[in-house]
């Protein structure tokens, strides 16, 4: 058997094959020896596609070693669709087996994480369950295959304890830049900016969100057909209330039509929330300084908008 690592935006992977086909991809580091074979390049090509959030295609050679019945499922498995996701029900069903339970074990053994894709399994009511590499890893692979974005970075604070119950809000928002300048909305009681977006309202799509919270806190009236992804960032730690706090943040390049009053709520209106139009050196420079006091209640937001705005420099979007 030879072996290889390959380093994901959810952590490394350990792959191992028979020299012609892949037998596993397991999450964690591989603590094999690592060899080089056309087959892991076939399998990093597929990955690096995978994880810009780009159906990658058909998979390199499989052979995952298990029962016959196993093999049923998994095979089902692999017809799962990019972006979706099959009941343990419906899986039973297209397997030919009544029993959803046995499906259960049959995914949970599955060795070849990601490329035959377990986590796109959920249960009946749409909750997510096991997974060998995690429900917050689940997630994230969901997330990055709805979104169709890139993940540009994760911010995991590891304050929480795992198991605990967990609050999800995704926010949308806006990146507005003319003249080399970016549209912040800056807080006049903490001094601080930030970009101008917010949370996902239930059976709100993301840019219908974008384009309701770019107008009430920054008075943006943005185009919709400028709407163009950008990519999003996962964040979690401890929440305020909730042991565990996730959001996956979507950001939006986009142009403004037109400027008008905003409409803030309580909490915006105490803040002073108010548009700017900076510098990227300006916004990052702020932030970064007040991020040095750990105990800020936007430490990790702060963070987030200054490393977004730092990727848009590296790319020269700014």
């Amino acid at each position: 058997m030879f072996y290889s690592r390959y380093d994901s935006p959810v952590g490394p992977l350990a792959l191992a094959s028979d020299g012609t086909s892949l037998r596993e991809l397991r999450f964690g580091p591989s603590p094999e020896p690592i060899t080089a074979l056309p087959l892991f390049e076939a399998a990093f090509a597929w990955l690096d596609e995978y994880f810009l959030s780009r159906d990658p295609g058909p998979t390199p050679p499989l052979s995952p070693a298990g029962t016959a019945f196993q093999q049923r499922v998994w095979r089902e498995l692999v017809q799962v669709p990019f972006g979706e996701t099959v009941s343990y029900g419906a899986l039973a069903k297209a397997a030919g087996c009544g029993s959803p339970r046995a499906v259960g074990q049959a995914v949970h053994n599955n060795p070849i994480a990601i490329l035959i894709p377990c986590h796109r399994v959920i249960g009946a009511d749409g909750s997510l369950t096991g997974f060998a590499g995690g429900l917050d890893t689940k997630r994230r692979l969901l997330m990055l295959e709805e979104s169709r974005m890139r993940l540009l970075f994760t911010l995991d604070r590891g304050d929480y304890a795992e198991g605990g119950k967990a609050f999800s809000r995704p926010s949308a928002r806006a990146i507005v830049i003319e003249n080399g300048r970016v549209a912040m909305v800056y807080s006049q009681k903490y001094g601080h900016y930030k970009f101008p977006g917010g949370g996902i309202e239930s059976g709100e799509s993301r840019e219908t969100a974008l384009l309701r919270e770019a107008r009430e806190e920054a008075g943006l009236v943005l185009d919709p057909q400028s709407i163009l992804p950008y990519g999003f960032v996962h964040r979690i730690e401890r929440g305020s209330e909730e042991p565990l706090f996730i959001q996956d943040n979507f950001y939006y390049l986009a142009s403004a039509s037109a400027i008008v009053p905003q409409e803030l709520d309580g909490y915006e209106a105490a803040e002073g929330y108010t548009l700017r139009w900076v510098t990227p050196g300006e916004a990052i420079e702020q932030n970064r300084a007040l991020t040095n006091d750990y105990k800020r209640k936007y430490h990790t937001m702060l963070l987030r908008e200054a490393m977004v705005l730092e990727r848009l420099i590296a790319e020269g979007l700014l």
